[in-house]
């Protein structure tokens, strides 16, 4: 009798299992668009109640155990989205449930990222992506606690729709007169940018030498508001008998070096609240005939440029293989914003599922370690691309016509043991 019971116990186990490996299948056809979506296989496992002897067998059953891989890779299919990502390798995007990073941290591969209404980028499911803030030059500003997650901030282009460059270089290309008399002078007039994006004329004024090939000059600032300053004293600028540059500010460099000098202007000159200002002015080249030139021939600016600009808003975000965040302004200019963090855990499979296609630690899946991608073993983000579903639907269907076979042969298994134990109940008639 206990093993026509056990029977049917197994039976019952059987049919819970074969439910359970549908409702996986189900939930995978249902899944099959859904970006970064890991297909659920659920695997059985036997269960003993005793160990079975020569005379004597006792049925256990079986249990379903779901398994999931939340790093397989899925296919990459191309987007028009600059802020569409897909990652090529191991890791997940780090998300927070909330724009403030106050919420929980969550890891997803789904990343079809879009700028909300206050310029957040946010995936379908809600969750905010996550990166450290960089400075221009793509270093990440608190480096020194980048390990953590408390590091890392929502990425928002709301606060980069409008920047400014300070001018720091200028290059100044220009002919003074060789026949000029003693006394006589010329302007050159360059327009540079404050850390504010305020316009400002820079003037360097030349005065002819009574000694021969020599000039000297001053630096003037006009700021926004009309106010001249003189911001460089007078100092000499020598040529040698060719018109090229011999020495500037009454040093003779090496053939070849750059001639330059740095002004220094103080931020109350600006009188519009910007920092002050240290920009480099590059006279050209000693012992040769580009930049500054003494000829025979009329005072000319033939190059007048600088590396500042005004306000200008942001045009696209480019996202590199490394996870840099660099926005495109209307005026050419480029500047790193944030660099994407990537997450990695020891046992990726026991990650705790959340709702939206996300990943949550777990007591099993061991300590998270974040990184840029493409370094400690984590994959590369591929921009304007996401990344598909890795359910096959033909794989699917196929599970399902076994699952239901399985399922009606379970049942058989009690209806038998049914007729089993009514054929012991006639025996008593």
């Amino acid at each position: 009798m206990s093993g026509i019971y056990g029977g049917l116990f197994a039976g019952v186990a059987a049919i819970s299992a074969q439910s359970t490996a549908f409702a996986a299948i189900s939930d995978n056809i249902a899944n099959v668009n859904t970006v970064g979506y890991k297909e659920t296989r659920v695997r059985f496992q036997t269960l003993v109640t005793e160990s079975a002897s020569d005379t004597q067998f006792a049925p256990g059953g079986v249990i379903a155990r779901p398994f999931t891989d939340p790093e397989k890779q899925g296919q990459i299919q191309g987007t028009t989205s600059d802020t569409d990502l897909a990652l090529i390798g191991e890791g997940f995007f780090v998300v927070n449930q909330n724009d403030g990073s106050d919420g929980e941290f969550l890891f997803t591969r789904a990343g079809s990222f879009n700028q909300d209404e206050d310029g957040n980028l946010v995936n379908t499911a809600g969750y905010y992506l996550q990166g450290w803030r960089t400075d221009t030059s793509g270093n990440i500003v608190n480096a020194t606690t980048q390990d953590l997650l408390t590091s890392l901030e929502t990425v928002n282009l709301t606060g980069f729709s409008a920047i400014a460059n300070p001018t720091t270089r200028m290059n100044i290309a220009a002919n003074l007169p060789a026949a000029s008399a003693t006394g006589t002078t010329a302007t050159t007039n360059l327009t540079i940018f404050d850390s504010l994006g305020t316009d400002h004329l820079l003037t360097v004024n030349w005065t002819k030498s009574a000694v021969a090939n020599t000039w000297t000059y001053t630096v003037d600032l006009t700021n926004s508001n009309g106010n001249t300053n003189q911001v460089a004293a007078a100092q000499t600028v020598l040529f040698n008998g060719d018109g090229t540059l011999e020495s500037v500010d009454g040093t003779a460099g090496a053939s070849g070096a750059t001639a330059s000098t740095t002004l220094t202007i103080p931020a109350n000159l600006f009188s519009t609240g910007a920092n002050a200002s240290t920009p480099t002015v590059i006279w050209g080249t000693f012992d040769s005939s580009t930049g500054l030139g003494q000829f025979d021939d009329i005072y000319e600016a033939t190059l007048l440029n600088q590396d500042g600009s005004g306000p200008s808003d942001l045009l696209q975000v480019d996202i590199d293989d490394d996870g840099l965040v660099t926005g495109q302004f209307r005026n050419g200019e480029s500047r790193a914003l944030y660099q994407l963090a990537l997450a990695s855990v020891p046992a990726a499979t026991e990650l705790r599922q959340e709702s939206g296609n996300a990943y949550a630690l777990s007591n099993d899946s061991g300590e998270l370690v974040l990184g840029r991608p493409g370094t400690q073993g984590l994959g590369f983000v591929q921009s304007e691309a996401l990344e598909r579903s890795t359910v096959d639907i033909s794989a699917e269907f196929t599970d399902l016509i076994i699952t239901q076979r399985a399922y009606s042969a379970a049942t058989r298994v009690i209806t038998t043991g049914d007729e089993l134990l009514d054929e012991i109940i006639r025996v008593k008639r």
